[in-house]
């Protein structure tokens, strides 16, 4: 059959076309000793040498000097050599010096007679892929120690608890200790909602935070969460308004974790509404879709940086600034939480100093008029 009048190429220029054509591997030849007989354009890449900076010279110089005294670059041409093939992962240098992340494959070379000839060695850099792997670990060490710590604060609770409710009971405080007494149960309700925002984010992360929707009246969800923050409300001379329709308002959602949302949304208003301020909580049904939204005319934020305030453990400006309490994990949990409904949250805020707004949308609302 005639041809185009190109050259036909051999197996082996075609292999060598393909060698050249690749240039995430570095890809290289051994002689029987280690010194470096073949150099691709994927070797200069990641290595950073030119071919007449390499050739002849031992690949031992692209180890550690720690680990060219151990004698890991012999051991590797070693076991290649008993086994046919050796595969690691291990740190490798650059021209420059720095160092890299590598995947090292190193395989022997036989002729017919089983005389080795040398070796083929493909490297690849995966830093990134071992950063990954690191973080990935991290983050499982960090959920683990969530979930240890929660529980392990959460036991003295109990009988702090139960401490606090036996002296209440009792009575007979003068001024001066109903004051202390207050802020002894403020505190302590703190510290319990804490703990247990921390024991929900190690539930979330591993999967194990379940929702449980029923049909329940939104209201009674609301003041629910309102009942906690009411009394709060007032001893920081903050106005709280609820603004609901004449009717009531049916919703498909799990009601604890709602009012969980809600408690966030809250609490989040208070630490950042002046004394004198005003906090308004305003809900409605629209296209069968619960709409709330907690407004404050507070301290505001700038609003590049809203949406930041969702992730675990972020904090923003204005908490850092007035050391207010907290993990940076109501509004992200919130979101999960939310989320897991089928469900919408959001936060606004025109600027510092100008207040801000959350809102949530949940499907699967009904409202009916008195």
């Amino acid at each position: 059959m005639p041809h185009s009048g190109r050259p036909i190429l051999s197996s082996m220029d075609r292999f060598q076309l393909v060698v050249e054509a690749i240039e995430d591997y570095a890809i290289y030849m051994l002689d029987p000793y280690g010194l470096i007989e073949s150099w691709s354009p994927g070797a200069e890449r990641l290595k950073g040498y030119r071919a007449d900076e390499v050739l002849g010279k031992s690949y031992s110089m692209f180890f550690r000097p720690q680990d060219v005294a151990e004698g890991l670059p012999e051991w590797q041409l070693s076991r290649a050599r008993l086994r046919g093939k050796s595969e690691e992962e291990g740190w490798r240098v650059r021209k420059d010096g720095s160092v890299f992340w590598a995947n090292i494959i190193v395989s022997r070379i036989l002729d017919e007679d089983g005389t080795l000839l040398g070796y083929a060695k493909i490297t690849r850099d995966i830093t990134e892929r071992r950063r990954l792997r690191e973080l990935e670990r991290s983050l499982k060490r960090m959920d683990e120690f969530i979930a240890m710590i929660g529980h392990e604060l959460r036991n003295p609770l109990g009988p702090i608890r139960y401490a606090s409710t036996f002296i209440q009971e009792r009575g007979g405080f003068d001024a001066k200790q109903r004051i202390a007494w207050g802020i002894h149960d403020r505190q302590l309700a703190l510290l319990t909602r804490l703990l247990d925002e921390l024991l929900d984010v190690g539930r979330v992360t591993s999967g194990k935070l379940r929702i449980s929707p029923a049909r329940i009246p939104f209201k009674q969800v609301l003041d629910q969460a309102i009942e906690t923050f009411s009394s709060e409300a007032e001893h920081r001379e903050r106005d709280l308004q609820v603004l609901l329709p004449e009717g009531e308002i049916w919703v498909n959602a799990d009601e604890l974790r709602i009012t969980q949302v809600l408690q966030n949304l809250l609490s989040n208003a208070l630490k950042f509404t002046l004394p004198g301020g005003h906090i308004e909580v305003r809900a409605e049904v629209c296209e069968e879709r619960l709409r709330v939204e907690v407004k404050d005319d507070g301290l505001g934020m700038d609003p590049v940086t809203v949406d930041d305030l969702f992730l675990l453990f972020a904090q923003g400006q204005a908490q850092r600034e007035t050391h207010q309490p907290g993990l940076g994990i109501g509004l992200a949990l919130s979101r999960m939480i939310v989320e897991m409904h089928g469900g919408v949250i959001s936060g606004t805020s025109p600027g510092r100093g100008q207040g801000s707004v959350f809102r949530f949308e949940l499907p699967g609302a009904e409202f009916k008029a008195f």
